[in-house]
């Protein structure tokens, strides 16, 4: 496939990862409670409120380079990885039957699919990015 036909579906592949996201990331502003209840549940350690702001701060910072591209390497990786280690700590909310599980849960394995896509393609992925 030529690299001007991979531009778009790979910019609305960055988009769409970004907006699946960002909501989590705000949450950490909006709802810091809701978040160490989370952290407390599925990575075993408490969140305090100022660790969910910190945290905001630099996920919504990570994002916003992954948004626009900037340096692809770093930030695209970063994202994978982390959103990597997030579905592995739910990994028994992935299994069916499985007393944890839960089919909401699924929506974070094409997402990391497509991470782990862009990663691969992110030398071809140059619509509106900065890099």
């Amino acid at each position: 496939m030529a690299t001007h036909t991979l531009r778009l579906p790979l910019f609305l592949t960055r988009l769409s990862i970004f907006l699946f996201m960002l909501p989590w990331q705000i949450m950490r502003f909006t709802k810091p409670d809701v978040i160490n209840n989370i952290s407390n549940k599925y990575y075993k350690f408490s969140m305090p409120e100022i660790g969910s702001t910190i945290t905001g701060v630099l996920m919504i910072a990570l994002l916003l380079a992954f948004l626009i591209g900037f340096k692809k390497k770093i930030s695209y990786l970063l994202v994978l990885i982390l959103h990597g280690i997030g579905t592995l700590m739910t990994l028994p909310n992935l299994i069916p039957g499985l007393e944890g599980y839960n089919q909401l849960f699924l929506a974070a394995v094409p997402a990391l699919g497509a991470m782990l896509l862009l990663y691969c393609l992110r030398d071809e992925d140059t619509m509106l990015s900065v890099d």
